[in-house]
C-alpha cells in the first residue's frame, strides 16, 4: 500500500499535478453517490406511501396547506398522473397559494400580467384545495389539502383592442 502511494506521489510530482490516492474512493465520489440516492428518493415522495401522507407543505398566510400523496383523483399522485409535476410546477403552486387571489373558498388563481392586445392568451395558474375533511366527512382526514393544480389559458377579448 505504501509503495503504491510513493509511486503515485512521484508520478504526480513529475507531472506537476495533484496527488490523489487511488487506493480509497474519494469523498466527492461517495458524496455524489449518496446525492443520487437522495435525489431518487426525493423524485417521488409518495412511493409506497399511504394516501394521507403529506408530500409537501405550502402556506396561505399563516395557514398550512398540505399536498398529500392522495389518489389518482386528487393530491400529488393526481398531479403526477396528469404529467404536470416538476420543480417549476411546485414553485407555481407555492407562489399561487402565497400571492394568489382566492376567487371562491378553496380556489386560488395567480394571474400572469397581461401585455395589452397580444394575440396570445393570458396564462393563469389555479390551485384547488380543501381546508375541510376528505369527502366532507366529520372526523376524517383534515385538512384534505390540495386537490389539484392546473395551468389555464384565458382568451383576451378582441373588442378592447
Amino acid at each position: 500500500m505504501k509503495h503504491n502511494r510513493r509511486i503515485a506521489v512521484h508520478f504526480a510530482a513529475a507531472m506537476g499535478a495533484l496527488c490523489i490516492s487511488l487506493s480509497a474512493p474519494s469523498a466527492h465520489a461517495q458524496e455524489q453517490r449518496s446525492d443520487s440516492v437522495t435525489q431518487a428518493t426525493k423524485a417521488d415522495p409518495c412511493k409506497g406511501k399511504h394516501y394521507s401522507k403529506v408530500a409537501y407543505t405550502f402556506y396561505r398566510g399563516p395557514s398550512k396547506i398540505p399536498l398529500r400523496c392522495g389518489t389518482k383523483t386528487w393530491g400529488y399522485k393526481h398531479i403526477v398522473n396528469h404529467g404536470r409535476w416538476s420543480t417549476a410546477f411546485k414553485n407555481k403552486i407555492n407562489d399561487t397559494l402565497w400571492k394568489g387571489h382566492e376567487v371562491r373558498p378553496g380556489v386560488v388563481y395567480r394571474y400572469k400580467p397581461g401585455t395589452g392586445c397580444t394575440p396570445n392568451p393570458k396564462k393563469n395558474f389555479k390551485v384547488v384545495y380543501n381546508k375541510g375533511p376528505l369527502g366532507g366527512k366529520p372526523g376524517g382526514l383534515t385538512p384534505q389539502g390540495i386537490i389539484t393544480a392546473t395551468v389555464e389559458y384565458t382568451a383576451i377579448a378582441r373588442a378592447a383592442c
